[in-house]
């Protein structure tokens, strides 16, 4: 025991605070810092406190193991944290061990510790060690609470790692420990995790090293409860494989867009095949590059509510220019794309052409606006049966009569003359109702005509007329300039055009009359102008085209020219119009398709 004392003797006048502890931890000598301060603090410990204590003794026993072990205190209500060093040294009668405490954490830095402890458990973030000279782990109290285990339960390193699914997750946890161990290798991995209960849960687990002469000693880290974010990048990544399916694969041309400048993101092979242009040329442009001039600024309004989240969509018809400079009527979807705070990042604009579709509805309401004036036609031809030949009939039915009556020849002769006259009135009726009828239901396929042979037919047909009247007729139209029409439709609508402009000359000029034909954005415009009497459009022009409307007191007028041309044309899908002005003449334009 002289060793001993001689010891003691040391430590009492030795400055700082040290102790030395024998192999059964009892306390052999102390200075007067050590027991003025860390047997005093040892002694307020309660049972509470009893895991520090017991981490304080293993890492005593640790060091007649190991030469050499370390302890740091962990008492969160400390504001100076101290770090315990244990070295074991041969003395004559056994081996003892010389405890020196550290000053471990300064005030300021304990306060910045404490700050950041605050600010990890409000974050949900918890804290991890491992002493390796102890064999030791500790958990902080949100890390416990991640694992969701009881407060009794006692932690070790291999039921710590048998928290981590067996498997990939396990194999991993026990690598990178092993290397950060070995070769000081700090980690940032994410782990599947089974807790206590059960559930498996994604974690997030980070790792320093920390050495002392060359020797791993402890390792440190955090740890957090990442489920939430892994299950919503989950989704995440599912709705966009999702959206990356039907991006691709649907018919209808997406664009994605910058919000900043409007520049072209991406595209799918839809917008490619409706504009025209490759994915690489789309991405040099701007989404207001494929607008048509001032269609931009109409929708900008639209856009910028949009952008400022006014609106979180919009849909309209839109006209766009494809690569060729052809005009695109489409229908059009605009949407914000934002992240998980709801920040707008992208516009997602969905544009369906519907150019053809546009078309064949406008032909189909057309066909039924045809239909409709058809079915008023046959209203129209039902009066005159019901009324122009009920009176002709009746007319007759009297004449009959007074002949059957009447005994002077004279008289006889006069009634006979008018039931002439009224048969001839009926016939003539008749004829035009039979031309009614022709419109109205008989309907031929279109073929390709020569439209210069016609016009020139046409007017073989009034030569002698027009020399009786000195009339010129101007044919300019190409000589192989083809129409697709119905062949019998197109020799009445010239020969009407021709007639109509003899028949409505003015006498007091020498009368002509010019066709011409063009073709215009897939359609034939042929065109009859003539320097005749005019027609007054303010008075007469919601009924030019009407059935038995006359505007001039002619005696060939029976109104029935224009009808038929108007229906004709219509028939075959086209459409015509007039300009008129009293004095000065008349212009008709017919509007056909270019193709059948």
């Amino acid at each position: 025991m002289k060793n001993i004392s001689s010891t003691v003797q040391a430590i009492n006048v030795l400055p700082g605070s040290m102790a030395v502890y024998d192999r059964k931890l009892n306390l052999l000598a102390s200075s007067k810092e050590w027991q003025s301060g860390v047997q005093f603090e040892l002694s307020q410990l309660n049972s509470s406190k009893s895991d520090l204590l017991n981490r304080f003794d293993a890492s005593l026993k640790e060091a007649f193991n190991f030469d050499t072990s370390y302890f740091v205190e962990d008492l969160p209500a400390k504001k100076i944290r101290y770090k315990y060093k244990f070295s074991k040294f041969e003395n004559e009668v056994e081996p003892l061990v010389l405890a020196q405490r550290i000053l471990y954490t300064k005030p300021e830095e304990y306060r910045k510790e404490e700050l950041l402890k605050q600010t990890n458990n409000v974050a949900f973030i918890g804290f991890w060690e491992l002493n390796l000279s102890t064999k030791s782990i500790y958990w902080s109290e949100v890390t416990r609470k991640i694992h969701e285990i009881p407060d009794d339960f006692e932690i070790e390193l291999e039921t710590g790692i048998n928290f981590y699914k067996e498997g990939a997750d396990r194999e991993l946890v026990t690598q990178v420990i092993d290397r950060a161990i070995e070769y000081g290798e700090p980690w940032d991995e994410d782990f599947t995790l089974i807790t206590y209960s059960g559930r498996e849960i994604y974690v997030n687990a980070k790792c320093q090293a920390e050495f002392e002469n060359g020797k791993c000693v402890r390792l440190l880290g955090t740890f957090q409860d990442i489920t939430d974010r892994v299950l919503k990048n989950e989704q995440l990544r599912i709705s966009e494989e999702q959206f990356r399916l039907a991006f691709e694969n649907t018919p209808i041309a997406f664009l994605i867009i910058d919000i900043e400048n409007f520049k072209i993101l991406e595209v799918n092979a839809a917008a490619e095949q409706v504009f025209g242009y490759s994915r690489n040329k789309f991405i040099k442009k701007k989404i207001t590059d494929l607008y048509e001039p001032e269609e931009f600024q109409k929708n900008y309004l639209l856009i910028k509510n949009l952008l400022h989240q006014n609106s979180r969509k919009f849909e309209n018809e839109q006209k766009f220019v494809g690569k060729d400079g052809n005009s695109i009527l489409a229908k059009t979807y605009f949407s914000l794309n934002c992240d998980s705070k709801g920040i707008p990042k992208k516009i997602i604009a969905q544009i369906q052409d519907i150019t053809e579709l546009k078309k064949k509805n406008d032909e189909i309401n057309r066909f039924v606006e045809v239909t409709t004036n058809q079915n008023t036609r046959l209203i129209n031809f039902a009066h005159i049966v019901s009324h122009n030949l009920r009176s002709h009939s009746s007319n007759i039915g009297m004449l009959i009569d007074f002949l059957k009556n009447e005994k002077q020849e004279e008289e006889r002769e006069m009634q006979f003359e008018m039931l002439v006259q009224a048969s001839s009135m009926l016939t003539e009726t008749i004829t035009h109702l039979n031309d009614v009828v022709s419109v109205d239901i008989n309907f031929q396929e279109k073929e390709q005509v020569n439209l210069f042979k016609f016009i020139e037919n046409g007017i073989r047909s009034v030569r002698g007329l027009m020399v009786e009247v000195n009339f010129q007729i101007v044919n300019i139209v190409a000589e192989d300039f083809n129409v697709y029409a119905v062949p019998a439709y197109m020799e009445s609508i010239i020969l009407n055009l021709i007639t109509n402009a003899i028949k409505y000359r003015d006498p007091k000029r020498r009368s002509w009359l010019q066709i011409s034909a063009e073709r215009i954005n897939g359609y034939v415009i042929i065109t009859a102008s003539d320097n005749g009497l005019g027609i007054n459009l303010e008075r007469y022009g919601d009924r030019i085209f009407g059935l038995y409307k006359t505007f001039h007191q002619h005696s060939d007028a029976r109104g029935l020219g224009l009808y038929m041309t108007k229906s004709q044309v219509e028939v075959m899908g086209g459409a015509i119009s007039v300009q008129s002005k009293v004095g000065e003449g008349t212009t008709f334009t017919i509007k056909l398709h270019e193709e059948n």
